[in-house]
């Protein structure tokens, strides 16, 4: 009776240490892996939110702020005198096809303040999380 108390307990023993060293290296240790895994993706992610917000600050800053206007063309025959070989209308007389491209102030104004509150949010959630 003595001896078969004796084997169960040490079965026990061992079965139990066996269990737990299998929950270690099955469970604990893969789960701890990929804890790890995913702290070093989410502090990759919160670097590029912080450079996103501060990208999108600095381009609404240079939206902002006066364009200078664009220059104008220089008149053909300026640089070499006008020979045979310098064709006539060379360069543009006006510049209204490249103003028509440029935003007006309002437009700047209205997209830099859309790009400071797509900032704001991306600070929002950077800092929830």
């Amino acid at each position: 009776m003595r001896s078969s108390i004796t084997i169960f307990l040490i079965g026990l023993v061992l079965g139990s240490t066996l269990g737990i060293g299998g929950l270690w290296t099955q469970v604990v240790q893969p789960a701890y892996q990929q804890i790890k895994e995913l702290k070093d993706e989410q502090g990759i992610m919160r670097e590029a939110l912080s450079e996103a917000g501060q990208t999108l600050r600095e381009v609404a800053g240079s939206l902002r702020g006066e364009a200078a206007p664009a220059p104008e063309p220089i008149p053909g025959g300026a640089i070499a005198p006008r020979s045979s070989l310098t064709p006539e209308g060379t360069a543009p007389r006006t510049t209204e096809s490249l103003r028509t491209t440029e935003l007006q102030p309002t437009d700047r104004r209205a997209i830099a303040d859309k790009l400071d509150a797509l900032a704001v949010k991306l600070d929002t959630v950077k800092s929830e999380k």
